[in-house]
């Protein structure tokens, strides 16, 4: 699913959904009239690099949040 072209993806981690090994992105500009959005990230040698892509070709990183179970809770205290 690509993303919305909208000012509130700005600071949003992405990636390319075409490639298996797309580097997680954030990003940093949006022109909403054509739809294309500028990202920024590191490279493997951590370099800085930058890149603008299609909306339709960029999908939103899931950030999965997992809370403490009850039992690691209670073994705490």
């Amino acid at each position: 699913m690509s993303v919305r072209a909208t000012e509130r993806l700005i600071g949003d981690a992405v990636v390319v959904t075409a490639l298996a090994k797309s580097p997680q992105m954030v990003v940093k500009a949006i022109n909403e009239e054509t739809k294309i959005i500028t990202t920024t990230w590191f490279s493997n040698d951590n370099a800085f690099q930058e890149g603008t892509f299609p909306a339709s070709a960029l999908d939103r990183v899931e950030v999965k949040k997992s809370l403490p179970s009850k039992k690691s809770a209670k073994s705490k205290k």
